[in-house]
């Protein structure tokens, strides 16, 4: 008898969260080992990847070969797996930012609409692989955490 393979990628349920008078659309993110299709853009513009690519070997990983670990996704005001985690969607809202390089590390701070720094993206390279860290800010502060083999 075969078994089906698991598939990693799945489709997040939307929200619309109010931000004092800015409304934003967020996505739920799994707590571990499975991704929402709305996390690969911000993995994919951490990472310096295409996004296609990145689901590409997002999906292969039911055949074995993994390249990207999701550790965990935490909600900072909350006891352990209590509530969701919310990030905002990147391509239902309105997003800019800016990237700051350093010696070992790089820094995305995104903005949503007209709010500032909401979103902050930590990529640290290590030897044979990089360290991905996503921080919303407050309301809902929540942090997830990522390893790229790519």
């Amino acid at each position: 008898m075969a078994t089906l393979p698991v598939e990693y990628l799945r489709t997040a349920r939307l929200f619309r969260e109010k931000l004092g008078d800015v409304e934003i659309i967020s996505f739920e993110v799994p707590t571990h080992k499975y991704f929402s299709r709305n996390e690969v853009p911000y993995l994919a513009t951490a990472l310096d990847v295409d996004l296609r690519k990145l689901e590409n070997l997002i999906s292969d990983m039911r055949y074995g070969r993994v390249v990207v670990e999701k550790l965990w996704a935490y909600r900072l005001d909350s006891t352990l797996l209590e509530k969701r985690v919310l990030l905002p969607d990147l391509i239902s809202n309105q997003v800019g930012g800016e990237v700051e390089e350093y010696e070992d590390y790089k820094l995305l701070k995104i903005d949503i609409a007209s709010v500032r720094e909401y979103v902050r993206v930590y990529v640290k390279k290590r030897q044979s692989y990089r360290e991905v860290t996503i921080y919303r800010k407050p309301p809902h502060p929540a942090l997830v955490r990522y390893i790229a083999y790519v």
